[in-house]
C-alpha cells in the first residue's frame, strides 16, 4: 500500500530568484515523483501557496522584493501556512542565520550547492514527518473534542516530585483556567469537595502503597460555588526499571448519570403523584424495621388508611380534582405524622415514622420503637383530625373521611406481610364500624382504644357544655379546728356515665393538651365559689387550686389568673396555687421569674406533695413560697411507720425553718392528728375532717361552723 508521503500528488512549491537553481530543483524532484510548482521572490510564493497549497515549500533565502526569511514569517501567520513544512535553501553557513531562519519558522535547512538524490530523500523525509504530525494533531483534536463530549478529563500525578498535570477538559471541568492550575495534588484536591477530600486523597495513596487502581465516585465544586459528581479512575504506571511510578487518571463528569440513576430510583420507589414512598420502598423500610425491633425487643405499629368515598369524589368533580385531593391528603397526613415524635424515638434516628401511598386513595403509616401499642391509637387520633378539616381544591370545599386499621408487632403479625394484611382487616373494620374512625386489629386493644377516643371526644363536648364541676375538701388549723381554706377538685358529671373522678379522664385531658383548658375552668369555678360564700357572710378562706405542668410552663397562666380574680372580684390573698416539685423544678429559673409574676398579683403558692419529687434546697429557698404540702403516702402509715415520721417531722422543720406553713394530707384518723400536732403541723386536710364534697355541702358545713360560733356567743 502507498504512503501518503509517497503519494505522486505530493505537490513542492520552488522559491528562488535564480531560474537555474529552479530548474535543479524541479528536475531532481521530478525524478522523485513529486509534482513541482515555482516562484522567483518571496511576494510571488506567497500567491501561489493562496492558489496551489503546496505539501512542501523549498525556499531560498536572498531573493528581491520579499526574502526567504519574511516570506517564511509571513506563512506562519496565517492558519494555513501554520504547519506546511518550509526547507529553507542557502548558501549562508553561519549560525546567526541558521538561528533566524529557525525563528522565523523553517522546518529544516539546507546549505548551496545540493545533491539531487539527498535533496529528494530530505523533502521524502520532511513530507512523513509532516503527514505524522498532522495525524497526530488531528488525533489529539478528536480526542480533545471526544473528551469534551464525554465530559471527561486526564491527569497525571508524578508523587516523588509532586507534579500534577491536568489535562485542558479537566481544568474546564473543574471551572479553572489551565494557566491556573497549581500543578500539584493539593491544587487538585482542592477542587475536590471537603467532604470527599480524605477519600479521594487516601485512595491515591492506596494507589501508591499497594498498587490498587481506583475507581471511585466523588464531588468537584466550581470557584462559584456550584458542584457535580465525577467518576475518578486511576491506575499507576511504571518506567523501565519499575520505578518511579507516575499516577495516570480519568475524571468523569457523571452528573447527567447520577441524576438519572436518581430519577430511576425515584420511579421505582417512590409515588409519582404525592412524592412518598411507594409499596415496594415501604415494604423495604418496614423489613429494616422489623429486624431492629426483634435485635433491640421493641414494638412497632403499621397502620393502613383508607379514604372514605373517594370514589365517588374522583367520579363526581373529575381525576385531576381527585390527583390535587390526593396530594393535599398526603401533605396534611405528613404534617400530622411529623408532630408525633412525643410517640416514640428511633434508637437509630430521629425518625420514628414512615409514610407511604400504597396506590389510589390508600395510604400506610410505619410507626417504629414505641412505648406502647396505645401511642398508635394517638396518631391514629392525630390523623382523623388532621382530615377532618375541609379541602378547598379549584374552587370546591372537599370534605373527606378516613378509615384506619393497626397492626401491631409482634402481636398481629411479625413480618411484612402479615402485618399489612392486618393493618388491612383492622381497616375494613373500621369501614364497618361507620367509617371516619380507627381500629385495632387486636379486639382488646380496639376495646380500650374506642373506650379513649370516645372519652376523648366526650372530654372535649363537656368543656363545651360546662359538664365539669368542683368539689371541694376542707382544710384545718390543727390547733383550732377551724376551716381556713378549701381544696378544688375536678370531677366530672357525665351524661350517661355518672360522676367520674380525675383519675379516670385528666390523663386523657393531658394527652390530647386540653388539660390547659380543663385548669382554667377549675380556676375560674373555684374563684367565683369562694368570692359567693365570702359574699354571703362566711368567713373568708383560701382558695387551694392546682395547676398542671402545661398551664404553668404555657403563656397563659398570669393571664387565667387575673381573668378569674378580676371577673369574681376575688382577693388574691384568697387565692392558691398548688404545684408539684416535678413542674418548678422542671426550668428552675423560669419557674422562678413565673413565680414572682403570681406572688406580686397576691396570690399564695404552695408545693402540693412535697416530698414525693426531688428538689434541691439551693433552689427551694428562692421560691416565694407560702406552704410545703406533706403527700398523704407519708401521713398514712405515720404511726406504724418510724421512718414515716421522721420524714413528716424533718419536713415540718424545714419548711418552719424558710418561714413556710405545713399542711399534711390524708389525715384519717385522730391518732395521726394527734401526731402530726405534736410535731408542730400547721393544718391538716383529709377524711377525718371531711371527703371532698359539692359546693352546696361545704356550704352546708361552713353553715354549721357559723351556728357553734352564734351559739357559744348567746350563751
Amino acid at each position: 500500500m502507498q504512503r501518503e508521503d509517497e503519494k505522486t500528488s505530493s505537490l513542492v512549491l520552488v522559491v528562488d530568484d535564480e531560474e537555474l537553481v529552479r530548474m535543479f530543483v524541479r528536475e531532481a524532484l521530478e525524478q522523485a515523483r513529486f509534482d513541482v510548482c515555482e516562484a522567483s521572490n518571496g511576494t510571488r510564493a506567497l500567491e501561489q501557496f493562496v492558489c496551489r497549497r503546496p505539501d512542501l515549500i523549498i525556499m531560498d533565502v536572498v531573493m528581491p522584493v520579499m526574502d526567504g526569511f519574511a516570506t517564511c514569517a509571513k506563512l506562519r501567520e496565517s492558519v494555513e501556512g501554520s504547519r506546511v513544512p518550509i526547507l529553507i535553501m542557502t548558501a549562508l553557513d553561519d549560525a546567526d542565520s541558521i538561528a533566524r531562519a529557525y525563528e522565523c519558522g523553517a522546518t529544516d535547512f539546507i546549505t548551496k550547492p545540493m545533491n539531487a538524490t539527498i535533496l529528494g530523500h530530505r523533502v521524502r523525509y520532511m513530507l512523513r514527518g509532516s503527514v505524522t504530525l498532522n495525524a497526530l494533531l488531528r488525533s489529539e483534536t478528536r480526542l480533545s473534542l471526544a473528551q469534551r463530549i464525554a465530559k471527561i478529563g486526564d491527569w497525571e500525578w508524578h508523587p516523588f516530585t509532586d507534579h500534577f498535570t491536568a489535562s485542558p477538559e479537566l481544568c474546564r471541568l473543574m471551572g479553572i483556567r489551565q494557566q491556573d492550575f497549581g500543578g500539584t495534588k493539593e491544587a487538585f484536591l482542592h477542587a475536590v469537595h471537603q467532604e470527599d477530600r480524605e477519600r479521594v486523597d487516601q485512595a491515591l495513596t492506596l494507589i501508591l502503597r499497594e498498587r490498587k487502581p481506583c475507581d471511585m465516585d466523588h464531588r468537584i465544586v466550581l470557584p462559584n460555588g456550584h458542584e457535580f459528581t465525577v467518576n475518578l479512575q486511576a491506575e499507576a504506571v511504571f518506567d523501565d526499571q519499575l520505578k518511579a511510578p507516575t499516577i495516570v487518571g480519568t475524571a468523569q463528569d457523571i452528573s447527567e448519570r447520577k441524576r438519572s440513576e436518581r430519577e430511576i430510583h425515584r420511579l421505582a420507589y417512590y409515588d409519582s403523584l404525592t412524592g412518598l414512598p411507594n409499596r415496594v420502598l415501604f415494604k423495604d423500610r418496614v423489613t429494616q424495621a422489623l429486624a431492629h425491633a426483634r435485635r433491640y425487643q421493641s414494638t412497632l405499629a403499621v397502620l393502613f388508611l383508607d379514604l372514605d368515598r373517594f370514589k365517588v369524589i374522583n367520579d363526581t368533580l373529575g381525576h385531576t380534582v381527585g390527583d390535587l385531593l390526593l396530594k393535599q391528603v398526603a401533605d396534611r397526613l405528613s404534617d400530622s405524622i411529623r408532630h408525633s415524635d412525643s410517640v416514640g424515638r428511633s434508637v437509630e434516628k430521629d425518625e420514628t415514622h414512615e409514610l407511604a401511598r400504597l396506590g389510589g386513595d390508600e395510604f400506610t403509616v410505619l410507626l417504629t420503637n414505641i412505648r406502647a401499642a396505645q401511642d398508635a391509637g394517638t396518631v391514629a387520633r392525630r390523623i382523623l383530625e388532621a382530615l377532618a378539616r375541609s379541602f378547598l381544591i379549584d374552587g370546591h370545599e372537599i370534605s373527606v373521611t378516613v378509615s384506619v386499621g393497626i397492626a401491631i408487632f409482634p402481636t398481629d403479625g411479625d413480618s411484612v406481610d402479615l402485618l399489612l394484611k392486618s393493618s388491612d382487616v383492622a381497616m375494613y373494620h373500621a369501614k364497618e364500624q361507620g367509617r371516619n374512625n380507627a381500629q385495632f386489629y387486636s379486639a382488646a386493644m380496639n376495646a380500650m382504644a374506642t373506650e379513649r377516643l370516645a372519652m376523648e371526644n366526650d372530654l372535649r363536648k363537656a368543656l363545651e357544655c360546662h359538664e365539669l364541676i368542683v368539689y371541694y375538701q376542707p382544710q384545718v388549723d390543727i390547733r383550732t379546728n377551724r376551716i381556713v381554706g378549701a381544696e378544688a377538685l375536678v370531677r366530672w358529671r357525665h351524661p350517661q356515665r355518672g360522676m367520674l373522678l380525675p383519675a379516670v379522664f385528666l390523663p386523657v385531658a393531658i394527652e390530647t393538651g386540653m388539660i390547659q383548658k380543663v385548669d382554667d375552668e377549675v380556676l375560674l369555678m373555684a374563684c367565683r365559689q369562694n368570692k359567693a360564700w365570702q359574699d354571703a357572710g362566711y368567713t373568708p378562706i383560701r382558695m387551694s387550686v392546682n395547676v398542671s405542668n402545661l398551664f404553668f410552663h404555657g403563656a397563659s397562666l398570669t393571664n387565667a389568673v387575673a381573668k378569674a380574680l378580676g371577673e369574681t372580684q376575688l382577693n388574691p390573698e384568697s387565692l392558691e396555687l398548688e404545684l408539684t416539685e416535678s413542674i418548678t423544678m422542671r426550668d428552675v429559673e423560669t419557674s422562678i421569674t413565673m413565680l414572682l409574676e403570681l406572688r406580686a398579683m397576691g396570690v399564695r403558692l404552695s408545693i402540693d406533695d412535697f416530698g414525693t419529687g426531688y428538689s434541691s434546697l439551693s433552689h427551694l429557698q428562692r421560691f416565694p413560697l407560702n406552704m410545703l404540702k406533706i403527700d398523704q403516702s407519708f401521713t398514712r402509715d405515720v404511726t406504724s411507720n418510724s421512718a414515716n415520721a421522721s420524714i413528716t417531722r424533718a419536713i415540718i422543720s424545714l419548711a418552719h425553718s424558710m418561714n413556710l406553713s405545713v399542711l399534711a394530707e390524708g389525715v384519717e384518723t385522730d391518732e395521726q392528728l394527734t401526731l402530726l400536732r405534736g410535731q408542730g403541723c400547721d393544718e391538716v386536710q383529709g377524711h377525718y375532717f371531711g371527703r371532698p364534697m359539692s359546693a352546696e355541702e361545704f356550704t352546708q358545713l361552713l353553715s354549721r361552723v357559723v351556728s357553734r360560733k352564734r351559739r357559744k356567743r348567746a350563751a
